[in-house]
């Protein structure tokens, strides 16, 4: 499939011809996004912000871990996941905000609540009960003016109130949250379509691609999970098998891209501390040696496309080989095993890599890395100890490499080639 060169005239969400395009943020700034795209024109941006991308940014769990990382968004405010009305665990009337103080923490605030209770006593009466918190007590003059204008009674009556003040350490505070289990999963489909349509060759032109572009064009909630149909959007168990080669430790987002011919276009969006999803591009067939991972470093403000063969050089220390060999005679085994003693020991390389030869030492048209692909599908792997891989190609035609310093030939039947993990990503 390849790319139309007439798509970039057009949005890739209302699919209109266009001359008027913004700066879109495939992962939401407010959630510490650095990947931009300028592919889509002003007012679908506008439209994505209110309708898509805020029910993503302003989830309860989005809201939390932007507290946690400091991520003001375009407001340049923290928010406030703790936000709402509260009350103390011990008494329920007593209703409590958590606002958020100048240094960001939260800090406990009493609502104001007036009270009033009919007295039983000889002459009746009424009882009057106000609670407010410590920084508010320069408004209770103004209180107490309408609650004698309520009562219709002086205002001298009141002055005689008890204004004692009560200090609770380390207040029991019971909170309510409120959860959204679907509709945010609509702020994950855009990033995994738009990641897809600027990285794979034709995908805009795929027709489940025009129908997730109508999806959030039209911000219809209700058919978002017949793509988003991997994981509930919580389920980080999906990137299990990536953990020893990606640092989810750290303050990344990843967006993976991965092509089958049997299986069609999958994106996998994990956000860091927040959302883990799969997301089905498409049932047509993709190349299986399609696979790009996108990664977005929140503290170093970046973001990146790597493909498996840069992954593979950041993650792992170059590739170590060792030989089995085969000796015809024990002679032959032991005259090797002290050449191996000796300081000069080595096998003769040249920059392209080891050369091989056949019986009669005359070299080979195929280099050494061609005659182990030959023999992929018998490849047997097992783990490293401390992080890594290694793969036995076992050698199916006669192949001799030369040993330093005396330059004989030995007969190799299987290579062992280690990749050590020396990084994540």
């Amino acid at each position: 499939m390849q790319k139309d060169s007439s798509m970039e005239k057009y949005c890739i969400i209302c699919r209109e011809e266009s001359d008027n395009f913004s700066d879109e943020h495939v992962i939401p700034d407010a959630l510490g996004g650095y990947y931009h795209i300028y592919t889509v024109c002003k007012e679908c941006n506008s439209d994505l912000g209110s309708s898509v991308d805020a029910k993503l940014v302003n989830h309860q769990f989005a809201e939390f871990q932007r507290y946690l990382l400091g991520l003001t968004g375009k407001s340049k405010k923290l928010p406030n996941p703790f936000s709402g009305t509260h009350h103390i665990a011990e008494d329920v009337n007593k209703k409590i905000q958590l606002r958020l103080g100048e240094d960001g923490k939260p800090t406990p605030y009493t609502i104001t609540n007036v009270s009033y209770e009919e007295l039983e006593t000889e002459g009746g009466g009424t009882k009057v009960s106000i609670c407010i918190d410590a920084s508010d007590e320069k408004k209770l003059d103004s209180i107490l003016e309408k609650i004698a204008k309520k009562l219709q009674v002086p205002i001298e009556q009141l002055e005689g109130i008890d204004r004692s003040v009560q200090t609770v350490e380390k207040p029991n505070i019971k909170c309510s949250l409120s959860i959204d289990l679907a509709d945010f999963k609509i702020g994950l489909l855009k990033i995994a379509y738009e990641f897809s349509v600027d990285t794979v060759d034709g995908y805009f032109s795929d027709p489940s691609a025009i129908e997730i572009s109508e999806i959030l064009k039209n911000a219809k909630y209700d058919s978002v999970e017949k793509f988003v149909s991997i994981g509930s959007g919580f389920d980080h168990q999906i990137f299990d098998g990536l953990r020893d080669y990606l640092d989810f430790e750290s303050k990344k987002h990843y967006l993976i891209i991965v092509g089958s011919q049997d299986h069609g276009l999958v994106c996998l969006v994990h956000l860091h501390g927040m959302f883990s999803v799969g997301v089905r591009l498409s049932n047509l067939p993709y190349p299986d040696s399609l696979a790009v991972i996108g990664v977005n470093d929140i503290e170093k403000k970046s973001f990146r496309k790597i493909h498996p063969e840069q992954l593979l050089q950041e993650v792992f220390a170059p590739p170590e080989l060792r030989f089995q060999y085969y000796f015809p005679t024990e002679h032959a085994a032991q005259e090797f095993l002290d050449l191996q003693t000796s300081e000069e020991f080595g096998f003769h390389t040249t920059e392209a890599g080891h050369p091989v030869f056949d019986s009669q030492g005359n070299p080979l048209d195929s280099d050494l890395y061609s005659k182990m692909k030959e023999s992929e599908h018998l490849v047997t792997s097992e783990a490293l100890e401390g992080g890594g891989i290694a793969h036995t190609f076992p050698i199916q035609d006669e192949l001799f490499i030369k040993i330093l310093p005396t330059g004989k030939l030995v007969q190799v039947i299987a290579v062992r080639e280690e990749l050590r993990q020396i990084a994540k990503l």
